[in-house]
């Protein structure tokens, strides 16, 4: 297992990759008439918007927190939110309906995942919302989708005392992944034979 910890960075590129496999085969038509894979994207669209950006997704970091707990560990929570756009050439309807559909597609991914590279725990609930438009953009319809996403980073006092060493230097863990060596780690320090 990796020894790097979990970052909001890695969540983003964990969850975009997940996102584009996700929709990778799924097409939605984009404003020409064409069928097409959604486009994703990191943040935002492009600076150089064609009607062809849609059918898309952005993944966007929201918003995080940290929080020491009792047994040592420090958990991290982020909020990363979907965008959702569809467009339909022929009715508010469709595409009222094509984006209801690209929402499922991706709550069903998310919710038969809920880990996410084996460090980012799904929390419940899964939020969505539609974003109310123009009149004059009536075919183009936007969602979003919130995630929020828990995962740990190793106790504070194994990481000042080095990544990899242990019980005075006489064991080497991997602290990022060993959850139970850090619970090990926090019983001993109260028995104080650390």
């Amino acid at each position: 297992m990796n020894s790097q910890p979990a970052t909001s960075r890695m969540l983003i590129c964990e969850l975009d990759s997940f996102v584009r496999e996700t929709v990778k085969g799924y097409p939605f038509p984009d404003p020409s008439g064409k069928w097409l894979d959604c486009r994703v994207f990191l943040h935002g669209l492009p600076d150089s918007q064609e009607t062809d950006t849609y059918p898309f997704v952005i993944v966007r970091w929201l918003e995080g927190e940290i929080e020491s707990r009792e047994d040592a560990r420090t958990v991290l929570t982020d909020t990363v939110i979907l965008a959702l756009g569809v467009h339909s050439p022929r009715s508010q309807a469709e595409a009222g309906l094509l984006l209801a559909e690209l929402l499922d597609c991706l709550r069903r991914a998310f919710w038969k995942k809920r880990i996410l590279a084996r460090r980012f725990e799904l929390v419940e609930p899964l939020r969505c919302q539609i974003v109310e438009q123009q009149r004059q953009q009536h075919r183009f319809h936007l969602a979003s989708i919130e995630t929020v996403w828990n995962y740990v980073w190793p106790a504070k006092a194994l990481e000042e005392a080095g990544q990899s060493q242990l019980l005075s230097g006489r064991m080497t863990v991997d602290s990022y992944a060993a959850p139970e060596v850090i619970e090990a780690w926090a019983q001993s320090q109260e028995r104080g034979t650390i």
